[in-house]
């Protein structure tokens, strides 16, 4: 797979997808070689880095309003292909279960009455 290659390109190393998909979850260059995704989870877990600890790490950098995933340079991002890149984290926070946001913060309380009209209310044409 081309993007699992460490090869030279113009006296530059290739992206690593593995390694950049660690980079986004976790915000380091981890020794990462796994292509299939399970097994990256798994190795991921082996360098200490389990689905709870980058569970943390997301609350963490949510509660300071700093990015999670971590930003990916632009050029490995290009290299490895944006939408491929984008889906494959997509499915590795899925498989961590990290995928959507974490609420902070969650309301109990009754809607008061202005909140009552505004969902109450509905276009003409809904008859």
């Amino acid at each position: 797979m081309r993007a699992n290659r460490v090869a030279l390109r113009m006296g530059r190393l290739l992206a690593s997808e593995p390694v950049e998909l660690g980079r986004a979850l976790t915000g380091e260059e981890l020794p990462l070689v796994a292509s299939d995704l399970v097994a990256l989870a798994t190795e991921l877990s082996t360098l200490g880095w389990d689905p709870a600890r980058l569970a943390d790490l997301r609350h963490q950098r949510q509660a300071t309003r700093q990015p999670w995933p971590f930003p990916v340079p632009l050029e490995a991002r290009r290299e490895l292909g944006f939408a491929r890149f984008a889906a494959r984290l997509a499915q590795l926070r899925e498989l961590v279960g990290l995928s959507g946001q974490e609420r902070a913060l969650q309301s109990n309380r009754a809607w008061g009455d202005a909140e009552r009209r505004l969902a109450a209310d509905r276009p003409p044409h809904w008859g």
